[in-house]
């Protein structure tokens, strides 16, 4: 808890990432991810490899954008710098280490941005019991003028209602909160089907809690009744073995992967979908 604490002082994120806690959660992954290294491997790795799969589809080699970099546990930095002429990270809190590699590949840059562009209206509506946008429009976070030819959001889309839950939790009515959740991670989906190039995505799709016998005691939908396609990939993430969170039953995550994430929302086999001009 001390080198947490000391982490976060050393490291904190800008007023809005304060604001919505992205600083705090950046300290707590990686704190989690030390202790349980071991379970998280195979989701790192397919979570990687899915990456890299699709970026191997995109239809030029100047631009990728890694949507929700975080740590970078799941970004394969070092391939994407190699495969691209310049490499974009785009969350709202980049942790000093990510920072640090930034300085040590010339073509990698960072974008400090709210993926959702809902930070100032929910902020006023915590401050001043202003209603909350609605309908949710898609944002664009990326620099003006960007056209990727590669982009995936990993591991992101269950996760952009979180914080504002925590902001608004007894300020706004409850089913109001679970319907501003949907529309943030639908905005996000189909603000990705609309990009050009290749576009992939990797997203929790069940949260669940399962007991020493492997019987699962409670399921969560992790999207909040967003519908996805059926994914290309699927695998679990042993998020919390016990005794992380309890002694009593291991915390797992759903994951679901896709490769050409326009053409899923569409129907159609991956690497059929639109490639944007």
């Amino acid at each position: 808890m001390l080198r947490e604490w000391i982490t976060l002082l050393c490291d904190r994120g800008t007023r809005q990432a304060r604001r919505f806690g992205h600083d705090r959660e950046a300290v707590a992954i990686a704190a989690r991810h030390r202790r349980c290294h071991a379970a998280w491997k195979p989701h790192l790795e397919a979570a990687k490899a899915l990456v890299l799969t699709t970026a191997d589809t995109a239809p030029g080699r100047d631009t990728a954008v890694i949507l929700g970099s975080g740590l970078c546990l799941d970004v394969p930095v070092e391939e994407l710098c190699a495969r691209f002429g310049r490499v974009f990270l785009v969350d709202a809190h980049h942790p000093r280490p990510v920072r640090k590699l930034a300085r040590r590949h010339r073509n990698l840059r960072l974008v400090t941005a709210d993926v959702t562009g809902m930070g100032e209206p929910v902020a006023r509506a915590a401050a001043s019991g202003r209603p909350l946008p609605d309908p949710v429009f898609p944002p664009d976070p990326l620099p003006p003028g960007l056209r990727p030819d590669f982009t995936i959001s990993l591991n992101l889309a269950s996760q952009l209602p979180i914080p504002f839950y925590k902001v608004l939790d007894g300020r706004v009515d409850a089913d109001v909160l679970k319907r501003f959740g949907r529309e943030l991670i639908e905005a996000h989906f189909a603000w990705l089907e609309r990009l050009p190039g290749r576009v992939g995505l990797v997203c929790d799709r069940l949260w669940e809690r399962v007991d020493g016998d492997g019987a699962v005691v409670e399921s969560r939908d992790a999207l909040e009744g967003a519908q996805p396609p059926v994914p290309d990939r699927a695998w679990i993430w042993d998020i919390a073995p016990r005794p992380e969170e309890s002694h009593c039953y291991d915390r797992r995550n759903q994951v679901w992967g896709y490769l050409d994430f326009a053409a899923s929302r569409n129907g159609k086999p991956a690497g059929t979908g639109s490639q944007g001009t």
